[in-house]
């Protein structure tokens, strides 16, 4: 009776486990992977999916229906889209401002420079990378465009980036400042001017009526959880 009554609980405590499914940008997923860990300490019947992967990509499976509960992007942009199409059930908010950086496991006294040089520079994707997007408004700034624009490689999104970074398929690239945290800060990288190029404001919005939706959409604006963005190199209120 004892093993039925124990066997009964376990079914029902499986039962009442909710499951969310949260969609992240690839520059936030290693920091997130933290804020989780943070999340389920208190709410240990949610089971967290995490959906990495380029801003723009979650968000065209955002407005075809994915059943994701909560968007994290690399931008305000995607997020502002889907409360347009009243897709998001809150106003997009800034949960930590991302830092732009040159990263390379090839040249030692890297400098912005080493673009002149460089056989290949990989970036994100601008169509549906936001860091990406940024990588291009620096070298406009600097002016390289025409010298760089045959020798960049692009990538999916951040994590790709960084995979063609440090498997040295590339002489350096473009990525995050979180990347280079998450990464225990190997290899050789210098940040980029942030006046050469926008904000990298980073934006989160609430997709589904679930509570524990609502619950973990607070939890990574909370202070803890911007601590940790802060621990992987982010800002919080643009410092």
């Amino acid at each position: 009776m004892k093993k039925v009554l124990f066997l009964f609980l376990i079914f029902v405590n499986f039962s009442i486990a909710q499951v969310l499914n949260i969609a992240v940008s690839a520059n936030a997923g290693f920091a997130l992977k933290e804020v989780v860990k943070e999340f389920q300490k208190k709410y240990k019947n949610i089971k967290i999916n995490l959906i990495v992967s380029s801003s723009g990509k979650l968000a065209s499976q955002i407005l075809n229906g994915a059943p994701y509960d909560v968007f994290l992007s690399a931008d305000m942009y995607y997020p502002q889209i889907l409360y347009e199409n009243k897709v998001a059930k809150t106003k997009p908010k800034v949960y930590a401002y991302g830092v732009l950086v040159l990263w390379s496991f090839k040249i030692k006294n890297l400098n912005i420079n080493s673009l002149k040089t460089a056989k290949k520079i990989a970036i994100a994707n601008p169509k549906i990378a936001p860091y990406g997007k940024r990588a291009l408004e620096a070298i406009h700034f600097f002016k390289m465009y025409k010298d760089v624009k045959s020798k960049l490689v692009l990538g999916e999104s951040v994590s790709q980036v960084n995979q063609y970074i440090i498997k040295k398929l590339v002489d350096l690239g473009f990525t995050s400042k979180s990347s280079i945290f998450a990464y225990a800060k190997k290899g050789y990288w210098i940040e980029i001017d942030k006046n050469t190029y926008s904000p990298i404001e980073q934006g989160i919005v609430l997709i589904s009526d679930k509570k524990e939706a609502k619950e973990f959409f607070d939890f990574v604006l909370s202070e803890k959880s911007k601590q940790i963005f802060k621990n992987y190199g982010y800002e919080i209120n643009g410092k």
